[in-house]
């Protein structure tokens, strides 16, 4: 019997301990300051397969805007708000975002939405990139997103 709860501890330890190491670390030795990408952006400039443009804001609108945060109630959460039409119509989502390396991965739930590459972050400017095909060729575009502090 005694063998037998022994046993049982060693089990249960070598159990907890594997659960411990299987959990992912949701900030993983991120390439840039964490500190710097919690902030609230908008969208400055896109450039698509090499062709920058100046992002088409609605005139009459807010900016387009995208917020990580990682509060209270926040917990490493994404947030984007787009203006979809002149009379102001918005869209807001929100998600959860996770780090590795230089990759910001976007989760809906369980589920990976995209994956984000941080090419530089200053306190001034974000400049990121993902693939994505945005005009349904069935061909992935190279998009990447340059972005300031909203003011």
């Amino acid at each position: 019997m005694k063998n037998f709860i022994i046993g049982f501890f060693i089990l249960l330890f070598f159990s907890c301990t594997s659960d411990d190491d299987k959990k992912e670390n949701p900030i993983d030795n991120p390439s840039f300051s964490v500190d710097l990408l919690l902030n609230r952006w908008k969208y400055n400039q896109v450039n698509i397969n090499g062709q920058q443009f100046l992002y088409g804001h609605q005139p009459n609108c807010n900016k387009d805007e995208f917020t990580f945060a990682n509060t209270e109630g926040q917990i490493r959460q994404y947030s984007e708000l787009t203006f979809v039409n002149d009379i102001c119509s918005s869209n807001t989502t929100i998600m959860e975002w996770k780090i590795k390396n230089d990759i910001i991965s976007l989760y809906f739930g369980i589920e990976k939405v995209i994956d984000f590459k941080v090419i530089t972050l200053t306190a001034e400017s974000f400049v990121y990139s993902y693939i994505y095909d945005i005009d349904n060729d069935n061909v992935a575009d190279n998009i990447i997103i340059f972005a300031v502090p909203y003011e």
